[in-house]
């Protein structure tokens, strides 16, 4: 039986080739990537119509960063409280929210972890909604290569993006 996946975000998903689920899954997984680099909530609840066309089980929801960074934590919640009620009209399926990696551009470090904790807040709301804690994996990473190449503070390198994909992985399969 085909479980089908779709993620939604930013450049951090459309970067890293959906953080390499195509290959981290069992075949039965089908895995479409919608993300568009510069998205922000507001982006996709103005293109929501596009999402609504995906047949999906699974909805990934990884955005964050660029509402950081454009709206402050002004209007996150409700915005993202939409989207999500968006999809839960369209189909039935459940939703994974992302609690972002904080970044190393220390101006919206603090920023990002607000609306990541309003993200985890939400499974207590909505029960098709669970989060995929990925600021704590960046946080606690103790390997000796950095996550992010010194010329983007924004965008993980490779080893980021892995870690990412582990961490969505095993949310998936309930490792």
């Amino acid at each position: 039986m085909e479980r089908r996946i779709t993620i939604v975000g930013d450049s951090l998903g459309q970067w890293s080739d959906g953080f390499g689920l195509k290959s981290k899954l069992p075949s039965e997984f089908k895995v479409t990537d919608i993300s568009v680099a510069g998205y922000t909530t507001e982006d996709w609840l103005q293109n929501k119509n596009r999402m609504n066309e995906i047949p999906t089980d699974l909805w990934i929801i990884e955005l964050g960063t660029n509402d950081a960074m454009v709206y402050g934590t002004n209007g996150f919640e409700s915005r993202t409280k939409e989207l999500i009620s968006f999809l839960e009209s369209a189909q039935t399926s459940r939703i994974l929210v992302t609690a972002i990696p904080l970044t190393n551009m220390v101006s919206i470090q603090e920023t990002i972890r607000t609306n990541n904790q309003i993200l985890r807040n939400l499974k207590d709301t909505k029960p098709n909604v669970d989060y995929v804690e990925i600021e704590s994996i960046f946080e606690t990473y103790s390997g000796s290569l950095p996550l992010y190449p010194v010329s983007d503070p924004i965008h993980p390198n490779q080893i980021g993006y892995e870690l990412m994909g582990e961490a969505y992985r095993k949310k998936i399969l309930g490792i």
